[in-house]
């Protein structure tokens, strides 16, 4: 992590670049100073003091702080305008900073400024490895369990114990997830009560980082002609046998939200999947084949399985993030099912 130096440093190096359309020149504060770093920006024959607060972390939790001395720097001063700098600001933190009224630049090119005229807003083609891998270990299959189980009862209060156990995961595992969740502004402790805060967001950022291709797929032929008599068959004989299984993509959704119509069937299955295809007499069929058994990426796709007209169906929040990617008509029935049953 670097230092205050290091990137007051680097941001004086990299202005030019980080900025192109404005003149700008870095005024060293006083000793006494509330702030890190005074930049005279020119533009259109007028210039601003922007005030830059640098911080070495860019999520909400850390930002909270920086952006309340600003605003309310800049109530008393209105002539300057505020601005935190960091090394990465998250998507969260950017929009954090935009809501309340205070501009953002970090060194690898996101940046909004508004005032007297001014306009930047730019934003990165994609975030720096070092927050890709952290999206990563955040929606890791353990980890995705946690947020899961956020996203699908949303409005309750949790204790660390009561959520790693509904979660079926660690209490280590819990506490570093909640943590996570935490510094970028999706988690609120209070109390000893950890409250979901903004869940739309927080499936959003999941949906952009979630892949249904991380599950393998068997595909079959099938002489069943109606999909919900071979949903209702697959869900039998998985209850019969005291297997997992759970409809997803289009042919859950055909119980759940309606909205586009699919003649193929996708379920999770975790069991014997032989017996399952000499039951329902299954063809296998890489081409052409309209049932696909998946097998799931972690059996944290069964959490909180819905039963609708005798049929097994995967949680809303699973339906979705299949749904939102998926090429054939996929984010049509995923927005009618958020609309009509997730409602964040």
């Amino acid at each position: 992590m670097p230092t205050e130096n290091e990137i007051i440093a680097s941001l004086r190096r990299r202005l030019p670049e980080l900025l192109p359309t404005l003149q700008v020149e870095v005024e060293q504060p006083a000793r006494d100073a509330r702030w890190d770093l005074v930049l005279k920006v020119r533009s259109a024959g007028q210039t601003k003091r922007v005030v830059c607060e640098i911080k070495s972390v860019g999520e909400p939790r850390y930002l909270s702080q920086a952006i309340a001395s600003l605003t309310k720097a800049t109530q008393k001063e209105p002539r300057i305008y505020p601005l935190i700098v960091a090394p990465y600001i998250s998507t969260e933190g950017q929009r954090v900073c935009r809501e309340a009224g205070v501009g953002y630049l970090d060194l690898t090119g996101n940046a909004f400024l508004r005032f007297d005229g001014v306009l930047v807003d730019r934003a990165s083609p994609k975030p720096p490895p070092r927050e890709k891998a952290r999206l990563r270990r955040l929606f890791a299959p353990k980890s995705s369990r946690i947020i899961r189980v956020f996203l699908e009862q949303p409005k309750l209060d949790w204790t660390l114990a009561r959520l790693a156990e509904e979660a079926m995961v660690s209490l280590r595992t819990a506490h570093l997830v909640v943590n996570a969740l935490q510094e970028r502004g999706y988690i609120d402790k209070r109390r000893g009560a950890i409250t979901l805060q903004k869940p739309g967001e927080l499936i959003d950022l999941w949906a952009q980082d979630y892949r249904f291709e991380k599950n393998r797929q068997h595909t079959y032929y099938t002489f069943v002609r109606s999909t919900n008599e071979l949903a209702a068959k697959l869900s039998d004989h998985a209850t019969k046998h005291k297997e997992a299984v759970g409809l997803t993509l289009h042919s859950g959704a055909a119980f759940v939200a309606p909205f586009v119509r699919s003649a193929d069937v996708h379920a999770y299955f975790v069991g014997d999947r032989e017996r399952l295809v000499d039951a329902l007499d299954l063809r296998p069929g890489e081409s052409g084949g309209t049932v696909h058994l998946v097998e799931p990426y972690d059996e944290g796709v069964f959490y909180r399985i819905q039963t609708i007209r005798g049929v097994r169906i995967v949680c809303n929040t699973q339906l979705y993030l299949d749904l939102v990617n998926y090429p054939a008509r996929g984010r049509e029935q995923a927005e009618a099912l958020r609309r009509q049953k997730l409602r964040y």
